[in-house]
């Protein structure tokens, strides 16, 4: 009995140790035609259908998908803290929104599968403005991206990508594929909606990470698209999960995944491409009505014709008047590309203007918060205007400024007009003004980071306005109450294109105080005193303040002249945050924006130049 007992512990424990070996084997090697029943973990908006397609994001704006083996991979060797070799291959198709495609998705390798603080669109769903570029990450990336991320580096809207801890890319290329009977590179579409196959190999030994594509139908190239050295040995630690990570912005993009095999120290397995589950496939169009039959009969055919001419000359009856409806409320209202709501929908999606919708108020008008449907928020500005020709101008630009889209700048969807009240409906941007973020302390403190690529984003967009409309814009009032913060902490310019104003004390250019004209050179002005406030953290003018520090542009001044120029840095950012060439550049680059003579200042082109490094500053050229 005994002998019995003992016979059956053994084999319980020889199953246990056969079980464990073979989930052992599962998680270093693994082969998923598609992802029913696959060892899978979901999160944000990804899912998997019925057919085993994994959908990481649909096309709704802002969504996060991410989906990662259940299990974590051993990327160290047991003996040793050298990495291990490995091999991936997956297949993906990106199937763009309504216009243009976004973000993109990656495959990821990371310590954990919490990105509970990461943002959406340029960030992928894996980091945020603080985590970006943090070496304590521990993330491998590769990236497939359809949106140019100016701040990010990237080299086009099309491109793959090498990312280590961040989203600025160590190494990346256009995406193509190496077609090996014509010796060259064949540029590939990421979000044309057709499977791509993708294969990622480390070889260890050689320290050599390859990254190649090809169509679904093609066999593996002989060339990677990618080729990086790299010692994966000081990026992951002993055990990492792997998986995918999508994201979407405010343009979209549905993600999928149709497949992905997986092996440590060994060639990822192949797929049979016939048990791969098919993408959705879109509706077909209606299909026309079939003709009627034609009658042999004279009597018939007459009475067809007949019909045919009164059709016709109704139809050019109506259309007479619809023209003639148009042109006499052409001289009430404009056309063209900008939407007209009625007031009934601005008034009920703001609660009736309710005070507690209410965002701001400022000499311009008030801004309420509002939202149309679940997944639109709006902001209303409600602007009483007090003469005729007021109304007559606003609403004269009204369809063109609607027309401007730029990523740094807040878009205009429509319009409301009732009595002598206009009311601009624009995007809702979550993070409110810039202004509260500087000048308060019941927001959170904006790195140098942060703050550098608000500046540029800032400069991007008057670019935008001066050279790269139709007919140049001048804003008028650049200052940091009209620049709005995304949830990423991107800058988003508003309140343009609506007629000269003066901005406030301290941004006003000294030609526009005798002229009461604003210009592009006006706008260069306000824009680097702006400047000066984001870095130092501080109005253009503080009465408070010592004689010598009141005027901010003067304050600088000096500090360039006595060579402290980095001490004029906001003291709550951290020291060892700074980056003191690029403080220097921006505040430099700001004194050449506020020279008191408009002919001497640079133009928005040149400033983002400055700003990029793609051009040096003038030498010893900062007097006012």
């Amino acid at each position: 009995m005994a002998n019995t007992s003992k016979s059956i512990a053994l084999s319980i424990i020889f199953l246990l140790s056969s079980i464990s070996c073979v989930l052992s084997q599962q998680e270093n090697k693994f082969l998923n035609h598609g992802f029913l029943g696959a060892n899978l973990l979901t999160f944000g908006s990804s899912k998997i259908h019925q057919s085993g397609l994994l959908e990481l994001t649909n096309t709704s704006m802002r969504q996060i998908g991410q989906a990662f083996h259940g299990f974590p991979i051993p990327f160290l060797n047991p003996n040793s803290s050298n990495s291990v070799s490995f091999s991936t291959s997956f297949v993906f198709a990106i199937t763009p929104g309504p216009t243009t495609p976004g973000h993109g998705l990656s495959f990821v390798i990371s310590p954990s599968m919490d990105f509970s603080g990461a943002f959406p669109s340029n960030y992928l769903g894996l980091f945020n403005t603080s985590t970006n570029g943090n070496s304590s990450n521990r993330i491998l990336a590769v990236e497939f991206d359809t949106v140019q991320s100016v701040e990010m580096n990237d080299i086009d809207d099309n491109h793959v990508g090498i990312d280590v801890n961040g989203v600025i890319s160590i190494e990346s290329a256009s995406a193509a594929y190496f077609d090996d009977r014509e010796a060259k590179n064949i540029s590939l579409r990421l979000a044309s909606g057709k499977p791509i196959r993708v294969w990622i190999e480390y070889n260890a030994t050689e320290m050599m990470l390859n990254v190649t594509l090809a169509p679904l139908d093609r066999p593996k190239p002989n060339l990677p698209l990618l080729s990086r050295k790299l010692n994966l040995s000081g990026i992951v630690s002993e055990e990492h999960f792997v998986g995918f990570s999508a994201a979407t912005g405010t343009v979209t993009s549905s993600h999928f995944v149709l497949g992905w095999s997986f092996s440590i120290e060994g060639k990822a397995s192949d797929f049979d491409i016939t048990k791969l589950p098919s993408l959705p496939v879109p509706p077909p169009p209606l299909s026309p009505s079939p003709s009627p039959p034609v009658s042999v009969k004279k009597k018939s055919s007459n009475m067809k014709l007949i019909i045919i001419i009164a059709t016709a000359a109704t139809f050019v009856i109506l259309f007479l008047i619809f023209l003639a409806v148009c042109v006499f409320r052409r001289r009430e209202n404009f056309t063209g590309g900008a939407r007209k709501f009625s007031h009934q929908t601005i008034s009920s999606a703001t609660g009736g203007f309710d005070n507690s919708k209410l965002l701001g108020e400022r000499n311009s008008g008030s801004f309420y918060k509002g939202q149309l449907a679940p997944t639109e928020i709006i902001a209303v500005k409600r602007i009483t205007c007090s003469t005729r020709q007021q109304k007559t101008t606003l609403i004269a630009e009204i369809d063109a400024i609607s027309k401007i889209k730029q990523r740094n700048l807040v878009n205009l969807h429509g319009y409301c007009r009732k009595g002598n009240e206009i009311y601009l409906v624009y995007e809702y941007v979550p993070n409110g003004s810039l202004d509260r973020f500087l000048f308060n302390n019941d927001r959170p403190v904006l790195t140098w980071v942060d703050r550098f690529r608000i500046i540029k984003g800032i400069a991007s967009a008057l670019q935008h306005l001066h050279g790269e409309v139709q007919k140049p814009l001048i804003h008028g009032n650049v200052k940091a109450s009209n620049v709005l913060l995304d949830e990423e902490l991107n800058a988003r310019l508003g309140d343009y294109g609506q007629g000269s104003r003066h901005s406030t004390t301290g941004h006003v250019a000294p030609e526009l105080v005798n002229t009461g004209k604003a210009t592009l050179e006006t706008d260069v002005f306000e824009f680097g005193v702006l400047l000066m406030e984001i870095v130092c953290g501080r109005r253009a003018i503080e009465p408070t303040k010592e004689p010598v520090e009141i005027s901010l542009v003067n304050w600088m001044l000096r500090g360039v002249k006595s060579g402290n120029l980095l001490r004029r840095c906001d003291k709550r950012i951290k020291k060892k945050d700074l980056v003191s060439e690029e403080v220097s550049l921006v505040l430099k680059t700001g004194l050449l924006c506020v020279r008191r003579s408009p002919e001497a200042r640079p133009m928005m082109k040149k400033v983002l130049e400055y700003l990029n490094g793609t051009e040096s500053l003038p030498h010893d050229d900062y007097v006012v």
